[in-house]
């Protein structure tokens, strides 16, 4: 089973039977491939919402007295540095590297950088990179992430990978294995695309939030509820001032570019949870999961969705009809299989249970 986008593609282009096999065609497979993921997406929505909930549901985050509005992430902000020193190789002079790095995903969305780090590196060296350890032991990327994008510059900082880093562990428990400089230095072209970003942009995998509340000190749970940003409740809690009572009522809605409103400002902080129902990102590197694959018929109906697309392209009409129709089988055979597994087994009667 294809699990990654890579090897997906592969798959496809092999069933191709010769097309879009040049590097120049890799772009428009990978798009095809998505296409299949947002199409599958929205069938699967109709069945199975909790195939589709957050794997970090539910997600805390802080309120901070005075807010109305928040910007949703999938990914917190690293806040630990990397771990910069210099080893032996090439035969560059000595310099200083301004260094930052920050969790990507498998859309190529960032979370902000860590604060940035100054190293010095002596001539005939080149700079070693490992990220931030817990407990002396290997930490990874945190869930959400498939890597990090790492920027140096001796003065503007550029990004230095095309696709995100993915360090192995050295040894169980040890620390990652370290990213270590090109003998020919790292390049210093910062551009508009190459800079460090200057918004979280994580969140764009959260489609809609399904609950929202908060624990009070009477440990019971307190939910806020979601109206629409024009709506005659919104309004209503638009003209009021909120007390600073932890059983304040609040109402919210999420808007289209992953913030969050509410009405009336904290009159306190908090720190509510939520649960969301989580959309497919666009895939863009070729490490990227490919998501749903643990559904019977997923993998197939994306295999045939996208050769169908393909052939289209090539008018290759009666070819994109046959694949089509496999598509649209696959589909309902996806449909069928979640609706059986909704089922509440435990509403059947059984004569001998009663």
């Amino acid at each position: 089973m294809s699990d990654t986008l890579k090897s997906l593609r592969n798959e496809i282009i092999g069933l191709m039977r010769g097309d879009y096999e040049s590097d120049s065609d890799i772009p428009v497979v990978n798009s095809c491939i998505n296409d299949a993921i947002e199409s599958i997406w929205t069938s699967i929505i109709q069945v199975r919402m909790a195939k589709l909930l957050g794997l970090d549901s539910p997600v805390t985050f802080t309120l901070a007295s005075g807010t109305e509005r928040v910007r949703l992430v999938s990914i917190q902000d690293p806040t630990n540095p990397l771990i910069l020193s210099g080893t032996a190789g090439g035969n560059l002079p000595g310099r200083q590297y301004n260094v930052s790095f920050t969790w990507v995903t498998e859309s190529g969305s960032e979370t902000l950088p860590n604060p940035v780090v100054n190293q010095n590196v002596g001539a005939n060296q080149l700079l070693m990179v490992q990220l931030p350890s817990i407990g002396g032991g290997y930490s990874g990327p945190p869930v959400g992430a498939i890597g990090y994008n790492l920027y140096v510059g001796q003065q503007n900082q550029a990004l230095q990978n095309q696709q995100p880093i993915t360090p192995l562990p050295s040894v169980p428990g040890g620390p990652g294995v370290p990213y270590i400089e090109p003998i020919t230095g790292f390049q210093d072209y910062p551009t508009f695309q190459q800079q460090p970003p200057i918004l979280n942009t994580t969140g764009d995998n959260i489609s809609f939030i399904t609950h929202m509340e908060h624990r009070t000190s009477d440990q019971a749970l307190h939910a806020w509820n979601r109206y629409d940003l024009d709506s005659m409740i919104m309004r209503r809690f638009a003209r009021t001032l909120a007390s600073s009572s932890e059983f304040q009522n609040y109402v919210w809605e999420l808007n289209g570019d992953g913030t969050l409103e509410f009405r009336p400002m904290t009159g306190t902080a908090f720190t509510p949870r939520y649960w969301y129902v989580a959309r497919p990102r666009r895939l863009r590197y070729d490490q990227s999961e490919i998501p749903y694959v643990g559904i019977t018929g997923v993998h197939e109906f994306l295999k045939a969705y996208a050769i169908a697309q393909l052939k289209l392209s090539l008018d290759e009409y009666l070819a994109n009809q046959a694949w089509d129709t496999r598509a649209e089988k696959a589909r309902l055979g996806i449909v069928l299989a979640l609706t059986e597994e909704n089922v509440n087994r435990n509403n059947r009667i059984k004569p001998y249970l009663y």
